[in-house]
């Protein structure tokens, strides 16, 4: 059985965000565990003047969102009708990326799947600080899902890659999976934004790579421009990808965009779901 991470904060984006999960996965058997975080702090005044005089806070937080995610799944379940599907409702007060990981760890989860904005999102920012923390300190896959995405099948991947690390195939493992479930087309795009050749150690790390996209559809594809996630993107919609794929790792071309001034360029172009896988590899 395949287990799912399903974060929400009740809004509309995430919601889609589930939705889309649970079409995606319509026909594996699945565990998905939808998980409420919510700050204590952030407690505003009306649910204060609603509790009793001897409920406690905390308490009345826990229960509030309890009820919250039963409503959640009692839809799901309704318009799911499908007995390969389980859900389980957690709610957390912990540090969000904290209350992500340990969760992961707790259920074994293989892929967390959430909206790249939540409700308090601003049509401008495309990923929200939860989702940047997330990329940055997680260590399972992420699928982020921009904000009012239609549900559509993912048959095709634009995955990008420098081929400054070397790459196992777990690290790619939630990129095949997903493939193979849609027999999917998968676009290995390395872009050139130098006059450079490959080196000997990038040349290793592009065979192994390409190695373990054997048992899928794929292409191999060379685009020069200095714009790396700008050329993945354009190439991503003349040739109708559904969707993007990045590996991550400390110092890689994913990390330093997330960890610059220019995440709203980053984020301006994504209008797709976008996989993030970290990488593991030494």
């Amino acid at each position: 059985m395949t287990t799912i991470l399903l974060p929400t904060d009740f809004s509309a984006n995430s919601i889609n965000a589930i939705n889309f999960a649970v079409s995606t996965f319509k026909n594996k058997k699945c565990r998905f565990i939808l998980l409420h975080f919510h700050m204590a702090a952030s407690v505003i005044a009306d649910d204060l003047m609603t509790m009793g005089s001897s409920a406690s806070i905390y308490q009345t937080l826990i229960e509030t969102s309890k009820a919250s995610l039963s409503k959640v799944i009692e839809t799901l379940k309704t318009n799911d009708n499908n007995h390969l599907h389980e859900f389980i409702p957690i709610v957390d007060y912990d540090n969000f990326v904290d209350a992500v990981n340990q969760t992961c760890k707790s259920y074994y989860a293989s892929l967390i799947i959430m909206s790249t904005n939540g409700a308090t999102g601003l049509e401008s920012v495309i990923f929200g600080s939860n989702t940047v923390h997330l990329m940055e300190r997680s260590n399972h896959p992420i699928l982020a899902i921009p904000n009012k995405f239609k549900l559509v099948e993912l048959n095709r991947w634009a995955f990008g890659v420098d081929f400054q690390m070397t790459v196992s195939k777990d690290d790619v493992k939630p990129l095949l999976e997903l493939a193979h479930m849609t027999d999917a087309l998968i676009d290995i795009i390395y872009v050139n934004n130098s006059d450079e050749a490959l080196s000997s150690d990038q040349m290793v790390n592009k065979e192994t790579l390409i190695h373990h996209f054997e048992s899928v559809n794929h292409d191999f594809v060379v685009l020069y421009d200095e714009n790396i996630l700008k050329a993945i993107s354009e190439y991503s919609d003349v040739h109708h990808c559904d969707a993007m794929a990045l590996v991550n790792k400390k110092h890689n071309f994913l990390y330093r965009l997330l960890h610059k001034d220019n995440i709203k360029t980053f984020g301006r172009h994504i209008v797709k779901p976008i996989l993030v896988m970290p990488c593991t590899s030494s």
